[in-house]
């Protein structure tokens, strides 16, 4: 048959062979290890309804298309576009995740507001979340992922936002980028390709005529002050020389209270009124700092992701706000590249702060975490929870057991099994 694009109008489009239903679309997509066009006839053969391919692959129901990830991303514009809705793109080295949602459950209080589902941030995933779960709602908060420097603006040309906001910018896959300043250079273009923008004030090379600051030093909206009572987050925001007082349910930390903060801004300047009543069910995404209470102390699983910045943060964190003795369960950073010693060094020194470490060395770039109170460390992720549950936790546990890493380490498990028992 000779498809049509108006064919696949309200169908599910899929990029895995793996999981496609019948009636779905699959899209070939070509990566540096797999070629999806290998899989179009698996795909219909598990009902597919088309395929979307940049070659011949034989099958009645292909439609070829000169680059499979542009279609996706053009045919995504397009349905933003028929609705002439606003868009708000987040960026960053940490936290983009987190703010989104916040950001998104803020602005959804007072006007239908759609989200990338998950990290679905990047060319392929965010057009996917689009064409899937788009209702037509009249703002749209995009998470938008950087790993060269270019994929901002790719992204900002098919979705070009409102107000773009900027978050911070670190380390995160400098094993990719190159170097800190060519990171800085890729995030700033949601800066350059939107039409107002919200940045970090506290980052002194965040600077711009158009731009408008959210910070704890200074800029148009202020963090004044954060405090945890036992069962509350209490936040203070200054804005045009008033104060304005939010309490939160649960423990919230520093970045997180900062998204609240961008959420504050953003609403303001799309001049929506900013209600906190989402924010009051808000849960952390897991393995994103989560608090659990163990015996009577807290384990900690912030095992999401890890890069030094968002260590530093972290660990400022537990330093701050929970009891003594404090452990840290930690393994490697990934994607650092020529950077890898340096940054686990750097990290090594931040952890001197802490009452003992344990490393889990599952990935090779762990053995440059050598601060001087290393506890134990093991490869193998039994003999770490044996540890853990036998040294640290056996009795009456009072304090704090920090557990951070790379996702590619599997800490997660880790945590897991420790909080089954």
């Amino acid at each position: 048959m000779a498809l049509k694009l108006t064919d696949l109008v309200n169908r599910k489009f899929v990029t895995d062979s793996r999981v496609i239903k019948t009636g779905e679309v699959f899209v070939a997509i070509k990566g540096n290890r797999v070629d999806g066009h290998d899989f179009a006839k698996q795909a219909v053969e598990k009902g597919a309804f088309a395929v979307i391919v940049e070659k011949d692959v034989g099958l009645d129901n292909q439609l070829i298309v000169p680059n499979t990830i542009e279609f996706l991303n053009e045919l995504a514009s397009k349905i933003v576009g028929k609705s002439n809705a606003k868009i708000i793109g987040i960026t960053g080295s940490n936290g983009k995740t987190t703010t989104k949602e916040i950001v998104a459950s803020v602005l959804n209080s007072e006007i239908p507001t759609f989200k990338n589902e998950g990290n679905l941030n990047s060319e392929i995933g965010l057009p996917l979340s689009i064409i899937n779960s788009y209702k037509g709602e009249p703002v749209l908060v995009l998470e938008m992922a950087q790993r060269n420097v270019g994929d901002i603006a790719y992204l900002c040309k098919y979705f070009p936002p409102e107000v773009g906001v900027l978050l911070n910018v670190g380390s995160a896959h400098i094993g990719v980028t190159g170097s800190v300043n060519e990171i800085f250079r890729g995030k700033w273009q949601i800066v350059e390709n939107s039409q107002r923008s919200l940045v970090n004030y506290d980052d002194e090379r965040m600077r711009c005529e158009k731009c408008k600051y959210f910070g704890t030093v200074g800029g148009d909206y202020v963090l004044k002050s954060k405090q945890y009572n036992g069962s509350s987050t209490l936040i203070t925001i200054e804005f045009e020389n008033e104060e304005y007082y939010y309490q939160l349910p649960g423990y919230w930390t520093k970045p997180m209270v900062l998204s609240v903060l961008v959420a504050f801004g953003v609403a303001d300047m799309l001049d929506i009124f900013f209600n906190p009543v989402g924010l009051l069910s808000f849960k952390p995404l897991k393995g994103r700092f989560n608090v659990h209470n163990i015996s009577n102390g807290f384990i900690i699983d912030d095992t999401y992701n890890a890069s030094y910045e968002s260590f530093k943060a972290g660990i400022e964190e537990i330093l701050e706000n929970f009891p003594s003795p404090r452990y840290a369960v930690v393994g490697a950073m990934k994607e650092l590249g020529e950077y890898s010693k340096y940054y686990h060094t750097e990290l090594s020194k931040l952890l001197e702060k802490i009452n003992g470490v344990i490393v889990y060395d599952k990935e090779e770039e762990s053995r440059d975490i050598n601060p001087s109170n290393v506890l134990f460390r093991s490869k193998d992720s039994t003999e770490v929870v044996n540890f853990i549950r036998e040294k640290l936790i056996k009795n009456d546990f009072t304090g704090t057991i920090y557990f951070k890493a790379s996702r590619a380490v599997e800490l997660d498990k880790v945590v897991e099994q420790i909080l089954a028992h």
